[in-house]
């Protein structure tokens, strides 16, 4: 297994972890990986793109988080972060929020935990 050159990772955490709290824990270190809040592929196909993915570079290295069980969806908001120039894609796989498990993504909506390999 590779070692992470991150010295610290900053949780997505829904509701904390948006541009202004990523800008302030960048200013606390240069070697950490910070990440989104959760973004979900339905806020992203029917919502507005830039409010979901714009960041400062200052942030950067910043890794996206995205939540969502239909791979199709999944592999297009991919491509919209890479597009918009983040570090990292990350698929929510187990949140543990009530609001993640009553919106049928991540780890709730697969029924067999082989899923996320499927999608490959």
């Amino acid at each position: 297994m590779a070692s992470s050159p991150w010295r610290l990772s900053v949780a997505p955490m829904m509701d904390w972890t948006d541009r202004h709290c990523r800008y302030f824990h960048r200013l606390l270190s240069r070697h950490a990986l910070l990440y989104t809040e959760m973004v979900t592929t339905g806020a992203l196909i029917h919502g507005d793109v830039a409010r979901h993915l714009r960041f400062n570079a200052e942030e950067q290295p910043v890794a996206l988080q995205l939540g969502g069980s239909e791979p199709a969806d999944l592999a297009h908001c991919a491509k919209l972060g890479e597009q918009w120039g983040y570090e990292e894609i990350n698929l929510n796989c187990g949140c543990p929020s009530e609001r993640v498990q009553r919106g049928a993504f991540g780890r709730s909506s697969w029924p067999t935990a082989s899923r996320p390999w499927s999608m490959w």
